[in-house]
């Protein structure tokens, strides 16, 4: 742990990514989730880890539960489907400015940002590097790659407003555990159990490169820590680009179902392989192959399966 004896805030702590973060880190520093915890039983689960949980919202700058200042900050929170520009401006934007208005005085801050906020680009093998187009390409929820993109404007800035040091991390598929949905492929090894379908785009390869939550969760001290003003921007995925029919099929075999897949010409999300150089010479190395990652997501979210072996 690059990172003992201090205080973290993580917002996002009741979905699938922070909430792996908030759990994983728990033992070295003081973990607090700030959230409203409006799921049944979201609260109890993380406090049964070790969590300390304080009701709150960033956006509406409800902060009285929440402590005064802490050294460290990982916000993950996000609006990911908003209805309106407005809706992803106030909850991502905004929210974010206030939150790191409040703790301004933090020694690092992360911002978790997307590979949404890149623009599309029509080879589905193109690697992209941290400084190319900006665009906001999230074809699942067109408002949100805008509002993302949008605030990282807001954390560039407050960033260097503040003086406080900042990591803006892109990140692209995170998948794992049992907590919320598991990411895309968790939601995809759902789907494979209930015989429903796999929807892909017509005649469009699907690239992607997806990050286990352990992997996650051990990059995030180091990225604290080495938080810079000005902000230092990062592709956070797994080492390689995987095609998501690949994947896919590849979780079939491991428990035994063959994938349905339909076709349609809606698109599902830019095709994306990232450049990971900057991450990993912030020494965030990625020790979980895709593969074992996968086997790793089933035995967490279906403890009662067996998980077939695959020559």
């Amino acid at each position: 742990m690059a990172i003992a004896g201090k205080t973290i805030l993580v917002t996002g702590a009741t979905g699938q990514l922070a909430g792996a973060v908030a759990r994983g880190l728990v033992g070295d520093n003081e973990i607090i989730a700030l959230a409203r915890f409006s799921a049944p039983g979201s609260r109890e689960s993380l406090e049964a880890a070790g969590v300390r949980c304080v009701r709150g919202d960033y956006v509406t700058r409800d902060f009285r539960e929440a402590p005064e200042t802490v050294d460290y900050v990982f916000h993950a929170a996000a609006n990911t489907k908003p209805a309106t520009m407005e809706e992803g401006m106030r909850d991502n934007a905004e929210g974010t400015a206030f939150l790191m208005e409040r703790y301004r005085d933090a020694k690092g801050f992360v911002h978790v940002s997307a590979t949404g906020c890149y623009a599309a680009h029509p080879d589905p093998e193109h690697v992209f590097t941290e400084d190319e187009p900006l665009g906001g390409a999230t074809y699942f929820a067109p408002m949100y790659g805008v509002s993302k993109t949008a605030t990282e404007g807001v954390v560039r800035s407050l960033c260097r407003i503040y003086g406080l040091p900042t990591v803006i991390a892109r990140m692209n598929v995170a998948y794992g555990g049992p907590y919320f949905d598991g990411g895309l492929p968790g939601r995809q090894l759902d789907a494979l159990l209930a015989d429903e379908p796999i929807r892909l785009q017509r005649g469009q390869r699907w690239f992607q490169a997806p990050i286990h939550e352990d992997d996650i969760t051990r990059h995030v001290p180091i990225l604290l820590e080495k938080a810079t003003v000005p902000a230092t921007i990062i592709n956070w995925g797994g080492d390689e680009g995987v095609e998501v029919e690949t994947w896919v099929r590849y979780l079939g075999e491991l428990v035994g179902k063959e994938p349905r897949f339909e076709y349609d010409d809606r698109p599902r999300s830019a095709s994306w392989i990232g450049d990971h150089r900057k991450r990993i010479a912030l020494g965030c190395e990625c020790r979980v192959h895709w593969r074992e990652g996968m086997k790793r997501m089933i035995a967490a979210r279906h403890p009662e399966m067996k998980i077939r072996e695959i020559a």
